[in-house]
């Protein structure tokens, strides 16, 4: 169940209907690039209202250019089109405005598409205000709709101007986490680290200067999104299903969250089931044990947004691979004799998180309860599967075990509702500069 993320939208932003989404996850996605700003503080604040442990992630747009269309436009096959920013080309063909200045061209490309990489049009004709191209096939060209050139480079230093200049505006939104579009490398990820330390994290990792520094970003984040659109769009099809796998990898290595997004359950906005392809893709993504599935317009603007979770939601529980421990983490003593203990849940004590890393390295399947008095940690957690956070007031260190052992009676029947017995990992201790990390094989009776 707690595998999905669904974003909040215009259908689904009433109180009634937040509580019924509440059941299905205690973490909600708003997109900052639709709506305005006083609609994010109403719904993120009617959210903490509802449930004041419930955490949002507020993905906050980046550079990348979207069609600055109110309407939709029809595309003929064949049709000359003229993307500008600022300055229309001088010809007579048709044009349509786009929200961004256009991204450094490689002279590779031979080939831009429309949103999220389903329509493509012939790159005809370029420069720094616009690109013309020659429509592959009729289509019908919804509002605001992400355009996307593959190879492209994107300019850091406008993409960290404009993610500090929204979250500045969104000051009064109430956000747990915050998602950064199109992060090529580390070195944006580590300036906003600096001025939001209490935030979570959340790469997306959306083209190919993203894919080739995934490690490095990957170290350098909390939780990574695979964003399948904007990827595939942006390296061609053909290379997404590798670089999936390939940054999967990389997630699991390092302890790192993975979400996946875009067409999870698209075809269900419209129809009472799925795809055989979106079934086997959902497959694929609990197969490579990702922690999220996130849903976009399934939940945010779909009158079936309860079908579509209740749907997704049977189909997680029957379809969960079984826990699998990692070999090929290299660990040192203590948590390779954790990496033994496969088949039995885990009670973490953690103020920073860093154990949360190790363990979700070891088997990222292991159901893992986690209690904590770091807001932040509570939120990085929330964002792996498999995870009960439990948000506690500040540790007592001068009495760590009684503390450990009030909070665990207090959610007995929860943390051992799957098994009477656990491993319980915390710091004895404490001191500074000292992880003197302790694990106890408990049972359900010693707390009773």
């Amino acid at each position: 169940m707690n595998k999905i993320l669904p974003t909040i939208g215009p259908k689904t932003e009433n109180v009634g209907d937040i509580k019924k989404i509440l059941k299905f996850s205690k973490i909600l996605r708003i997109n900052g690039s639709h709506g305005k700003l006083l609609w994010h503080e109403k719904i993120s604040t009617r959210i903490k209202n509802i449930d004041r442990e419930a955490k949002i992630l507020l993905d906050i747009p980046g550079v990348k250019p979207r069609t600055d269309n109110n309407i939709d436009i029809e595309i003929k096959r064949n049709e000359l089109i003229c993307f500008y920013y600022k300055n229309k080309s001088n010809s007579t063909i048709k044009h349509i405005k786009i929200t961004n200045p256009l991204p450094e061209i490689s002279s590779k490309c031979k080939y831009f598409t429309i949103s999220d990489g389903q329509y493509r049009l012939k790159l005809v004709k370029s420069n720094k205000n616009y690109v013309i191209g020659k429509a592959e096939e009729r289509f019908l060209l919804r509002p605001k709709k992400g355009l996307n050139v593959p190879f492209s480079i994107y300019d850091d230093r406008r993409q960290t101007l404009k993610f500090i200049e929204f979250l500045k505006k969104a000051k009064k939104v109430r956000h747990d986490a915050i998602g950064l579009s199109f992060i090529q490398n580390s070195s944006v990820l580590k300036l906003i680290k600096k001025k939001y330390p209490k935030q979570v994290i959340v790469s997306k990792i959306e083209n190919l200067i993203g894919l080739n520094n995934s490690e490095d970003i990957i170290k350098n984040s909390d939780t990574v999104m695979i964003d399948r659109g904007d990827l595939g769009a942006e390296i061609g099809d053909k290379n997404l299903f590798n670089a999936i796998l390939h940054i999967s990898e990389l997630c699991k290595k390092h302890g790192k969250s993975l979400i996946i997004a875009t067409e999870n359950l698209e075809s269900m906005i419209h129809r009472i089931s799925p795809t055989k392809s979106e079934i086997v893709s959902l497959g694929h993504s609990l197969s490579i044990n990702a922690d999220k599935i996130m849903l976009s317009d399934e939940t945010a603007t779909s009158d079936n947004w309860l079908q579509i979770l209740n749907w997704l939601n049977d189909f997680i529980d029957q379809n969960s691979p079984e826990i699998i421990k990692n070999k090929s983490i290299q660990s040192n003593i203590f948590w390779e004799m954790v990496g033994t203990v496969s088949d039995i849940p885990i009670i973490l004590f953690s103020r920073q998180g860093y154990a949360f890393e190790h363990i979700s390295a070891i088997n990222p399947n292991i159901e893992l309860s986690v209690f904590t008095d770091n807001p932040k940690t509570a939120t990085r957690c929330m964002f792996r599967a498999n995870t009960k956070i439990y948000f506690t007031k500040k540790f007592d260190l001068s009495g760590r075990n009684s503390h450990i052992s009030v909070n665990i009676k207090k959610n007995l029947n929860s943390i051992f509702k799957s098994s009477n017995n656990a491993l319980l990992i915390y710091i004895s201790y404490p001191r500074n500069k000292s992880r003197a990390n302790t694990v106890s094989l408990v049972t359900k009776i010693d707390f009773i």
